[in-house]
């Protein structure tokens, strides 16, 4: 039974159940009494709560998808290839292009809301600031929702910025490396980003789902401080041990380009392009934080926040 009286669903349906942004989605939705069912390449994780139904499966499998989300009212589309999961543009173009078709078609035969968590680096694909192959396929993933939405179907599309968590292991490869105090050297302390929590970006994605943003696309970033403020305030606020060094941009650009050229040998795809690292991921949220009704919380009241 849904316990929260401005959520007008009953059914969610979430891919990329087990991942920094489904977790915590998840977790949020039990909390508000919505049925969950959760769909995941492993349904052995044992991070999602009891009551949801974990259900095993590859996105790229219509039909597994479709029976899946059968009954759903809402369907959440978190699943997706990102920097350090995929390293060619056919891997990227697999999931977040074939993946979402598959998503839209299983939406429409539930007859569901669907709700698209996209990137922010889609408007820097737009724009001529990004041309990887991760901003690339995530924006016509995006196509594809809007033609969806021409032809009859709500859906909505949520482009979040710097993603962190607070629980480790789960939390993003920067402030995990944080919390277990294994991050000695720094790099680009001085690149602008916009992190938002993954506990916030839940909430916005719920929000999102209401029947009147069909059309809509909402830029779910915080509040924009460089990369070396934003470490000081996670140590602050978590007690974990500080950096002892840290490394401009245009000097980790040099690594970070070579480790990109070698990643078919070493079998390593870094978590960032060097286009990311160097134009930075600066953007505004506060719109999005005001049409859908929440506040972005300040990173000091994050850390030591319950899981569940």
């Amino acid at each position: 039974m849904v316990t929260d009286p401005a959520i007008a669903f009953k059914h969610a349906f979430v891919t990329g159940a087990t991942g920094i942004v489904g977790v915590p989605l998840c977790r949020a939705l039990v909390r508000a009494g919505v049925s969950v069912t959760a769909f995941s390449r492993s349904a052995t994780s044992d991070v999602l709560p009891e009551k949801v139904v974990h259900v095993e499966g590859s996105i790229l499998d219509e039909d597994a998808v479709v029976s899946a989300s059968e009954g759903a009212d809402v369907v959440f589309h978190v699943a997706a290839a990102v920097h350090g999961a995929a390293s060619t543009y056919s891997e990227f173009e697999r999931v977040n292009v074939t993946g979402t078709e598959n998503v839209i078609e299983a939406a429409w035969q539930a007859e569901a809301n669907l709700v698209h968590v996209s990137t922010v680096n889609v408007e820097g694909f737009r724009t001529g600031t990004l041309r990887d192959a991760y901003a690339e396929t995530k924006s016509v993933g995006e196509d594809l929702v809007m033609e969806a939405v021409d032809e009859g179907l709500k859906a909505s599309i949520v482009r979040p910025a710097t993603v962190f968590g607070n629980e480790a292991g789960r939390a993003g490869i920067l402030i995990d490396r944080l919390l277990t105090g294994s991050l000695r050297v720094l790099p680009a302390p001085s690149r602008w980003i916009s992190p938002v929590w993954s506990g916030d970006l839940a909430k916005a994605l719920i929000l999102a789902a209401a029947d009147d943003h069909s059309g809509r696309v909402f830029t779910v970033a915080g509040p924009t401080v460089s990369t070396g403020v934003f470490v000081k305030s996670v140590i602050a606020a978590a007690g974990t041990r500080g950096v002892i060094l840290s490394v401009p941009a245009g000097i980790f650009s040099v690594p970070l380009q070579l480790a990109w050229w070698l990643r078919k040998l070493t079998r390593w795809t870094p978590p960032i392009s060097v286009e990311s690292l160097m134009s930075g991921s600066a953007h505004d949220g506060a719109m999005a934080a005001s049409e859908l009704g929440f506040q972005y919380t300040d990173i000091s009241e994050i850390f030591g926040v319950s899981a569940d």
